[in-house]
């Protein structure tokens, strides 16, 4: 057992400390809030991406179904939990919130269905592009 609540949460500190040691000692105060706050961001990432997630149920699973079935009928679009939200409401599942429907997608991306996108301050999905298996050639001579 490492105390650790997410893998490298003691690196990261000991690296924070460091440098807010050097910012102190030049009285950077603007220096030492924007490290506490990028440290704050680092932190809450670190601390999401440890989470496990929980086994699904079956409301879960019925409902992540019928989630692709729908983007399924719109897989050009770009997927958001609000998006999810909508759709799902529509497909008669309620009450529907946004976090449940990022997870739910999410799920859906951790399936190989979806393509999760990232970009600052913006997540999306797009439908996976679907695998083929290979074509063999038959010569004539089985």
């Amino acid at each position: 057992m490492t105390g650790e609540n997410y893998p490298g949460e003691l690196e990261m500190f000991r690296g924070l400390v460091r440098v807010l040691r050097v910012a102190a000692r030049n009285e950077d105060m603007p220096e030492v809030q924007r490290l506490l706050w990028d440290h704050a961001r680092d932190e809450a990432a670190a601390y999401d991406q440890a989470q496990v997630a929980p086994d699904p149920t079956a409301a879960d699973l019925e409902r992540q179904t019928a989630l692709m079935a729908g983007i399924r009928q719109e897989p050009a679009r770009r997927w958001k939990s609000g998006r999810a939200v909508g759709l799902l409401r529509r497909l008669g599942y309620h009450p529907v919130s946004p976090r449940t429907a990022s997870r739910d997608l999410a799920a859906l991306a951790g399936a190989g269905l979806l393509v999760m996108h990232e970009e600052k301050g913006v997540r999306w999905y797009e439908v996976a592009a679907r695998r083929t298996l290979p074509t063999t050639k038959h010569t004539g001579n089985s």
